[in-house]
C-alpha cells in the first residue's frame, strides 16, 4: 500500500501536463470539436475512417467506437507520412489526397490555420461540414451510406 504509493509518487508521470490533455467540455470528457464533427460523420451500423489533427487523437474512440483513424493515437512512436503532412503548416493537397485515398480515408479533418496548397476538390474531396476551427472533407469517390 504505502510503498506503491510512495513509487508512483517518485517515478510516476502526471498526466495533466501531457499537452493534448485538456479539461472536459462535457460528459463524455472529449472536446466539443470531436462530438460535433464524430456526430456529422458517422454512419449507422458502420465503420468509417476519417484522418484527424493532433490534437483529437486521443478522443475520438474514446467517443465513438465507429470512427477509425488510418493512425493510431500512438503516433508519436513511429513514423507515419499521412499523419506526418497533416503536421505540416503548409499542407500539399494532392499528397494528402494521394496518402489518404491509399489508406481509405472517408473523411479528413483540418484546422482553417493551415495554409492549403491546391485545392481538394481537383481530388474528388468536398466540403462536408465546418465545426469551430476545423473543416471537414468528404471523399466524393467513395460510397459510405451517405447521399
Amino acid at each position: 500500500g504505502i510503498s506503491a504509493a510512495i513509487f508512483i509518487m517518485l517515478f510516476g508521470r502526471l498526466v495533466y501536463l501531457n499537452p493534448l490533455f485538456t479539461k472536459a467540455e462535457n460528459a463524455y470528457h472529449v472536446p466539443w470539436e470531436v462530438v460535433e464533427i464524430c456526430d456529422a460523420i458517422e454512419v449507422e451500423g458502420r465503420e468509417v475512417t476519417a484522418a484527424f489533427p493532433r490534437e483529437f487523437l486521443l478522443y475520438v474512440r474514446q467517443y465513438s467506437a465507429y470512427i477509425c483513424m488510418p493512425y493510431g493515437r500512438e503516433v508519436y512512436d513511429y513514423y507515419d507520412p499521412l499523419f506526418t503532412l497533416l503536421e505540416r503548416d503548409e499542407i500539399e493537397l494532392k499528397e494528402l489526397a494521394e496518402l489518404s485515398k491509399q489508406r481509405q480515408c472517408h473523411y479528413i479533418v483540418l484546422p482553417k490555420n493551415k495554409k492549403l496548397i491546391g485545392n481538394l476538390e481537383d481530388y474528388f474531396y468536398e466540403i462536408f461540414t465546418e465545426v469551430g476551427d476545423y473543416t471537414v472533407y468528404c471523399d466524393r469517390s467513395v460510397y459510405i451510406g451517405l447521399y
